[in-house]
């Protein structure tokens, strides 16, 4: 008997709508609008919570971030929250289906031959990897997992695992446990995924779990005898309701195309007109059907162009005319982007932030946003209020590249967001997780820090792929971002991301990455490494975190609401981070010709001092020495004779100490030069001369 004729005949029955009858086969789909026949149970040691189930939209529900045990080791080493039971204890070999849903990315699953809130099997499904605990053999891991385990007086054993890159997918799924003696199977969307052997219990009830989760359903719960695995309900879409006006917003812009998205409470056929000059709209794109997502593709374009467009409805304009740009050609050398991350949930702080943005944005012009991560600082689940509203007037002119983090991904794994943003797509799994694109002399490479990017995994191979490109060797600069930092001095017993640090700084390192930019604290801090610029701007407006830990690396860092301002000038990098304010946070110039080494252990220099260049005359390299006697921040530039400045080689915060910077001078014409350095209104120089 098929599983469609089969739950027929269970609705012929009548046993659709049961949950009191002890008999199999058991069912409910909870359409009576309660869920009469399930206990409740709160696991032991509750953090947050107590558990919230309810009916929602017919089908049950659990809201509470609800998990067990405060010490981390211990919460990941039980993965419990709460749990509903039902059933009969005599119940021996069945099929246990339901149909079940996560807004969340924390643990969901089903419970069997449960005899009582100690004693049971259970199939667990983790997508977070930050939580994932240990694996069979009690070695760290952090990627999402599958797991039977079975409680024996509430101890867990694990008795079958898979370490995956995703758990469970978005949307609606179909999960099943099938006990028969003493071997137990797990699908999932109709697959086998797991199997085990073991005897310990012979009989018992079932159940549901939710592990720190604040939005997961169950739904068309079945107990049957028979055999029965509930087909896969992937394919079957959920749609996300629109329910305001969303303004136009830039999207995906390369050299010869720019996206324009914007959404509508009634379904119309959108047009976009377009030209490159100002009033003389001479070009149109007009959807294919009436829709409330409105995305169109304006294509065969001209590089590094300053495009106009207007939106209209099938009778009028509704969206005046604006203006953005497609991106620069590989050999151009100046251009400007904003960073921002953690940027709140619609407070007054993040819209002084939005502002102050756009104040820099109209003083001088800006190519593109690159947000960090936690674009939603809340669940994931509702992008007007947070994003598009605070963000319009930026939004209409230049496309933000945007990173998921880990709010991002709370609800359906990011399928909100996925559904929101118009992304590049040219990583092997071709989604908009992550993804490169070049912007003049530049090569951008945003990364998923929420899914997996060990060695061997697709997101790793990517990487590879994009630092060996020729796109990318032919750049002059890399910047890498995501939102997960490997190192940051604030946010209390917060180290930065372990596992960043394991598997992608040695290759930041390896492959000289010239920056990486990341969220995820809320702060502003920035530092050098091995050669690599690290960049936090995660102040966008979410509560500030406090310090906790200071790094030798790490040169400034300050809790502030804020962005960061990146200018790009040929081999010259400016650095600004601006509070809500308007005032200027921190200032910093990155030479690509200069290295600076400091050499923080030896005797501290008493005195401020230059010394000369080595070799001089030089018609490539050259070395100086400098010394700084007490914390300050330090200037050394290039002048010409006559007094012109030529060149910024270092502007940044120094602690005590003596440094040596390596300059290339290559590219200088033939002459005589001045290095200048200043610091706390003192001026110390040397003479050099550059030979061809």
């Amino acid at each position: 008997m098929t599983l469609r004729l089969y739950c027929l005949a269970l609705l012929f029955l009548g046993f659709a709508h049961s949950t009191r009858g002890q008999a199999l086969p058991f069912s409910d789909n909870f359409d009576d609008g309660n869920f009469a026949g399930w206990t409740i149970f709160d696991d032991r040691e509750p953090q947050s919570g107590p558990s919230n189930w309810i009916i929602e939209q017919g089908a049950l529900k659990q809201t509470s971030n609800i998990w067990a045990f405060a010490p981390v080791e211990l919460e990941t080493r039980y993965h419990l929250g709460t749990h509903v039971s039902s059933g009969n204890l005599a119940w021996t070999d069945y099929s246990f289906n339901a149909h079940v849903r996560s807004t969340d990315n924390d643990g969901v699953g089903l419970l069997f031959r449960y005899n009582d809130e100690n004693n049971y099997y259970r199939i667990l499904l983790m997508n977070d990897p930050a939580w994932s605990g240990m694996d069979i053999n009690g070695t760290s891991v952090n990627t999402p997992l599958q797991r039977i385990q079975k409680f024996v007086d509430g101890e867990p054993t694990i008795l079958a695992e898979n370490l995956v890159d995703q758990a469970y997918p978005s949307g609606f799924f179909s999960l099943t446990a099938d006990i028969r003696g003493d071997t137990i199977r797990a699908y999932l969307n109709e697959e086998l995924i797991l199997t085990a052997i073991d005897n310990t219990y012979s009989s018992g009830k079932v159940g549901m779990l939710s592990y720190a989760n604040v939005g997961v359903y169950y739904d068309d719960i079945l107990v049957s005898e028979d055999r029965v695995v509930y087909e896969s309900l992937e394919g079957i879409p959920i749609t996300y309701p629109v329910l305001e006006e969303r303004a136009p917003y830039v999207q995906n812009p390369t050299k010869s195309s720019i996206e324009i998205a914007w959404r509508s409470v009634e379904p119309y056929r959108g047009t976009v007109q377009f030209g490159t000059e100002k009033g003389l709209l001479q070009n149109s794109v007009t959807e294919d059907s009436s829709t409330q997502k409105h995305h169109v593709v304006l294509e065969s374009l001209t590089p590094s162009t300053r495009y106009f467009y207007s939106v209209s409805d099938e009778s009028d304009e509704i969206y005046a005319e604006e203006s953005t740009r497609t991106a620069r050609r590989d050999e151009e050398s100046q251009f400007a982007f904003l960073v921002l991350g953690d940027s709140g949930v619609g407070t007054d702080t993040q819209r002084k932030v939005a502002g102050q943005m756009e104040t820099s944005m109209n003083q001088r012009e800006v190519d593109f946003m690159i947000h960090v991560g936690d674009v939603h600082q809340g669940s994931g689940d509702y992008y007007d209020n947070v994003y598009f509203k605070p963000y319009k007037n930026l939004l209409k002119n230049i496309n933000a590249f945007t990173s998921l983090g880990n709010h991002d991904v709370i609800t359906d794994n990011g399928a909100v967001y996925l559904d929101d943003f118009y992304l590049p797509t040219n990583n092997p799994d071709s989604t908009e997780r992550y993804y490169s694109f070049r912007w003049a002399n530049s090569y951008f490479i945003c990364l998923d820090t929420n899914s997996d990017y060990s060695p061997g995994s697709s997101q790793h191979a990517f990487l590879l792929d994009a630092l060996n490109s020729e796109e990318r060797q032919s750049a002059m600069w890399t910047f890498i971002y995501a939102h997960h930092p490997p190192f940051t001095e604030y946010w209390t017993n917060y180290y930065g991301d372990e596992n960043v640090q394991n598997h992608l700084v040695p290759l930041y390192e390896s492959y000289g990455v010239d920056m990486v930019m990341n969220g995820h604290t809320h702060s502003y801090e920035r530092g050098e490494k091995e050669h690599v610029h690290y960049l936090v701007s995660g102040g966008g407006g979410g509560g500030l975190d406090d310090f906790f830990i200071d790094y030798d690396h790490i040169s400034f860092s300050r809790a502030v609401h804020h962005f960061t301002r990146i200018d790009v000038d040929g081999a010259q990098l400016t650095v600004q981070a601006i509070d809500e304010n308007g005032q200027q946070v921190d200032r910093f110039i990155i030479n690509k010709f200069t290295d600076v080494s400091v050499d923080l252990l030896s005797d501290k220099p008493e005195t401020f001092e230059l010394g000369p260049p080595s070799p001089n005359p030089v018609n490539s390299t050259t070395t100086i020495q400098y010394h700084i006697p007490q914390d300050a921040h330090a200037t050394l530039d290039v002048y010409d004779l006559l007094g012109r400045r030529v060149m910024s080689l270092v502007d940044r915060f120094h602690y005590i100490g003596s440094y040596t910077a390596t300059v290339d001078v290559s590219s200088f014409p033939a002459g005589r030069y001045l290095f200048v350095l200043n610091t706390n209104g003192q001026r110390k120089s040397q003479q050099v001369t550059i030979v061809k």
